[in-house]
């Protein structure tokens, strides 16, 4: 009687050594519960498979981009053929484009928004001088790269994005900030590569006759050498603001003593934007303390490549 009950606990005890065992096993081919969450943002719902994207705006058609000259001559109205187009990628769904396009016949880059580009003039082509490649004559280059070679873009690539548009006191009641927003869903915009353009780092360099008392003044002269420029992100889920309000911000160029604190952005820079969480449009602006009457003296443009974007 007792060897048959010492058995019988015996083998109980034996199965539950075993269901205990197989149960370790099948733990270890889990994923730490809290390493997943880690990864999430915003409430994003641990059953969905996070996918993400880095839009490098290579291979994509030309009627997509500035094709014509580097001023951008079919980002205007006035163009006689067709107007460039705005541009989606796929399968983000993320949207560049400038300011009303998409919504009829007639827009211009005045107006501000995006328009993709492969320009990199650095100096004066035969035929231009002066300040020609510092101008909005020259706005859709990018300063990087072999001098017009069309591989300023990031990592050498060809192809890139300029931002153009800005609102401050003086524009507020026509202007508006230039927008990335999801054309369906929402998702991270993590980070962006950024650069000067060529219009803003000669600007900044060399000045223009929109400085001060109508004389060409370097940033770094400004505010008895303390000039400034820095690219601000905002981001909303909807109407509502994301990250309290406040934006994620990038110096372009900072000035401290006449001495550079931050050097004009002509290598392309990480912009990391993740903080602004789960977004459907980001609204982006320009601050700078190169200010006159009729607001920023310094260009506010900005080139963007390889956009990662997590959904």
């Amino acid at each position: 009687m007792k060897r048959t009950l010492f058995s019988k606990t015996l083998m109980v005890a034996v199965i539950c050594l075993l269901a205990a065992a197989s149960c370790s096993r099948q733990n270890d081919l889990l994923s730490d519960p809290y390493s997943q969450m880690d990864m999430l943002k915003d409430g994003q719902s641990a059953n969905k498979m996070l996918a993400t994207y880095t839009i490098t705006f290579e291979g994509i058609g030309r009627s997509y981009m500035a094709d014509t000259t580097s001023y951008a001559d079919n980002a205007y109205a006035a163009y006689g053929g067709t107007q460039i187009l705005p541009y989606v990628h796929s399968p983000s769904n993320l949207r560049f484009a400038i300011k009303g396009a998409g919504s009829g016949p007639a827009y211009n880059y005045w107006d501000g928004g995006f328009i993709i580009s492969d320009w990199n003039y650095k100096s004066n082509i035969p035929g231009e001088t002066g300040d020609w490649w510092y101008s909005y004559l020259n706005q859709a280059s990018v300063y990087s790269g072999t001098d017009g070679a069309k591989n300023g873009g990031y990592d050498s690539s060809n192809n890139f994005a300029v931002m153009f548009g800005y609102v401050d006191d003086y524009n507020s009641f026509y202007a508006t900030r230039p927008t990335l927003n999801f054309t369906s869903g929402s998702g991270v915009v993590e980070s962006m590569y950024v650069c000067l353009s060529s219009y803003t780092y000669g600007v900044i360099e060399y000045g223009n006759t929109f400085g001060p008392l109508g004389v060409a003044t370097p940033l770094k002269n400004i505010d008895n050498g303390k000039g400034y420029l820095k690219l601000l992100a905002y981001g909303f889920n909807g109407s509502t603001p994301t990250n309290g309000g406040d934006p994620v911000e990038i110096d372009l160029a900072r000035y401290f003593n006449y001495l550079p604190v931050v050097a004009p952005l002509t290598t392309w820079t990480l912009f990391d934007l993740s903080d602004l969480g789960t977004v459907t449009r980001i609204e982006f602006n320009f601050e700078g303390n190169d200010t006159g009457d009729y607001g920023l003296n310094t260009p506010a443009y900005v080139c963007i490549d390889n956009v990662t974007v997590t959904l």
